[in-house]
């Protein structure tokens, strides 16, 4: 009698450990297929930081040229303000020089406009003297010259007409009458 309270006692001992052990083989399945699918998403976030490294190489590489050419373009930029520079410098001296002759021009206008006389006299002619004292009315545009002697007082004349050059007539052809019209290069000698 003892045995059989022995075996029953085994044989409950061997159903729970029975229970006990497909519990932990259904555990141990879960497990598996929890292990199948960390590996799926290992798998899929090294791919994953593989393109996010190929893209930061991109970026870097992109981001270069763009500092290349942001660089040519400011050299570009600073050789352009250079320029610029240079031709308003230029322009201020220029008006400056300009401002000079202005100003050199209006005191002969009003002198000559002060005077009663049709023709300069020769103290008339020294605001067009030469830093040497002499002066050069024949170097200024042709229009004041002084006489052939030193006698004979200094006019204002005209300069001679140019001569008439002969008309060319070209030819213009419209056969098809198109609204545009073609010149012949060829045929305006024959005219």
């Amino acid at each position: 009698m003892i045995s059989a309270i022995v075996d029953g006692v085994l044989l409950i001992a061997l159903v729970a450990t029975t229970v006990r052990m497909l519990a932990m083989h259904r555990e141990l399945r879960r497990l598996g297929t929890y292990h199948s699918d960390y590996k799926r998403i290992f798998d899929q976030t090294v791919l994953a930081l593989d393109g996010i490294e190929v893209s930061i190489q991109e970026i870097n590489v992109k981001s270069a040229q763009i500092l290349n050419a942001l660089g040519n373009r400011m050299d570009d930029a600073r050789e352009l303000i250079a320029e610029i520079d240079g031709l308003t410098r230029e322009a201020k001296r220029q008006q400056t020089v300009l401002r000079a002759e202005l100003k050199e021009l209006s005191k002969a206008t009003a002198l000559f406009e002060t005077s009663n006389r049709l023709t300069p006299s020769r103290d008339d002619l020294e605001i067009f003297a030469d830093s040497d004292g002499q002066t050069a009315p024949s170097q200024h545009a042709g229009v004041l010259t002084s006489g052939r002697s030193q006698k004979e007082p200094a006019s204002i004349h005209r300069g001679e007409a140019p001569k008439p050059v002969p008309a060319r007539i070209h030819r213009i052809d419209n056969p098809s009458g198109s609204p545009f019209r073609t010149v012949s290069m060829n045929q305006k000698d024959k005219m």
